[in-house]
């Protein structure tokens, strides 16, 4: 198994590189690529199962489209082959679609992979708690960011927002989940804080009947986090 991590000197925010290093004890005979500028993506040459790609700074967003923009084709066969399984956490996810908006008004063209567009709202951070469904279970996490998504492909939508806001001010629907690709702005710990996620994706993988590393303790954690968040008194944004 192998997976792929793209450009961690860039892509290395909010400790979301931290989802490798649980995935490493996840998977520990996996072998693990992390992917620099100056070469040439693993998914190129061989069939990988994971590609991951993280948050990082607007600027960096630029730089990570002019790198993928060559290897477009390469990665629409990729998302449309339904081997590899894809994860964008935090602002990655933008590059994949149609254009990010500039305060100015003036467009980033993305790589045009995903049916949605971003726009930046800068110099306004955007700080929010995320409690959310997810298939049977829910989500904790948190974002914090300068932009928001926007799409009419809502069945796409992986998490209802419960708590929090979702892709932007106006909807309850947040993150991606089309084919074997998981998009969402949820930051840090993401995996080691959701752990049916965690296995929800192993399993897309292809990992028979994923066992998490610390599991009982994990599972506790998230149980504790999920009864702060579900206090009715609390407020997330």
């Amino acid at each position: 198994m192998i997976i792929e991590s793209l450009y961690p000197e860039i892509c290395c925010l909010y400790g979301d590189l931290g989802n490798t290093v649980y995935l490493r004890h996840c998977l520990p005979d996996a072998t693990f690529a992390q992917t620099s500028l100056t070469s040439p993506p693993v998914f190129l040459s061989q069939p990988i199962d994971l590609l991951y790609l993280c948050s990082m700074s607007e600027r960096a967003q630029e730089i990570a489209i002019q790198q993928l923009l060559p290897h477009r084709c390469e990665l629409a066969k990729l998302l449309d082959g339904g081997q590899t399984t894809v994860l964008l956490t935090g602002n990655a996810l933008e590059i994949f679609g149609q254009y990010i908006q500039r305060p100015d008004g003036s467009r980033i063209d993305g790589l045009g992979l995903l049916d949605f567009y971003s726009v930046r709202v800068t110099p306004n951070r955007f700080n929010s708690l995320i409690l959310a469904s997810f298939q049977d279970t829910k989500i904790v996490g948190y974002t914090s960011r300068f932009s928001h998504t926007y799409t009419k492909a809502t069945d796409n939508c992986q998490f209802k927002v419960e708590k929090g806001v979702g892709f932007n001010p106006g909807t309850d629907l947040e993150g991606l989940h089309v084919g074997k690709l998981y998009a969402t702005y949820l930051h840090g710990p993401l995996l080691i804080a959701n752990p049916a996620f965690t296995k929800a994706l192993l399993a897309d993988m292809g990992v028979t009947l994923p066992r998490l590393p610390f599991e009982d303790e994990v599972q506790r954690a998230y149980l504790k986090k999920l009864a702060e968040y579900e206090q009715p008194s609390l407020q997330l944004d």
